[in-house]
């Protein structure tokens, strides 16, 4: 019987200024709709996911004081052209406005193919300007 290849674990976390390009549509005086579509690098030092573009896009519905809610993907490709696909949720909005959510690996390709992990995030967008931080923190394991 052969072995199987023992599974890699990194954590990644840390900030990311990317730039979001976000279509903002009032419904009543209660309600924002948001079209979400970010750019960003993602931060993980001395991991294989180092300086991985990503283009993320979902949306989020905006309660005015009473949070947020939102879906969607981030696809991430490394200099190699290995990608792997990142759903996330977005479950509330701190008083600054930033989204809070999870996140987690759904698939991807070449070295990511069996990739599996999951974690945190917050995310803020000047709508003026549209730079956007996001703040990531978890881990993936490669299989």
């Amino acid at each position: 019987m052969g072995s199987a290849a023992s599974a890699e674990s990194y954590d990644i976390g840390g900030t990311s200024i990317g730039t979001s390009t976000n279509k903002y549509v009032p419904m009543g005086e209660t309600h924002i709709y948001v079209d979400l579509n970010s750019q960003f690098q993602l931060p993980a030092e001395n991991t294989p996911m180092d300086g991985m573009s990503g283009d993320c896009m979902g949306y989020m519905q905006i309660a005015v004081g009473a949070g947020a809610e939102g879906k969607g993907m981030c696809v991430w490709t490394d200099a190699d052209g290995d990608t792997w696909f990142g759903p996330w949720d977005i479950n509330g909005m701190t008083p600054d406005r930033a989204s809070l959510g999870t996140w987690y690996v759904a698939g991807g390709t070449g070295k990511f193919t069996a990739a599996t992990g999951g974690g945190t995030f917050s995310s803020q967008t000047n709508p003026q300007t549209g730079e956007t931080k996001l703040d990531v923190s978890g881990s993936i394991t490669l299989n």
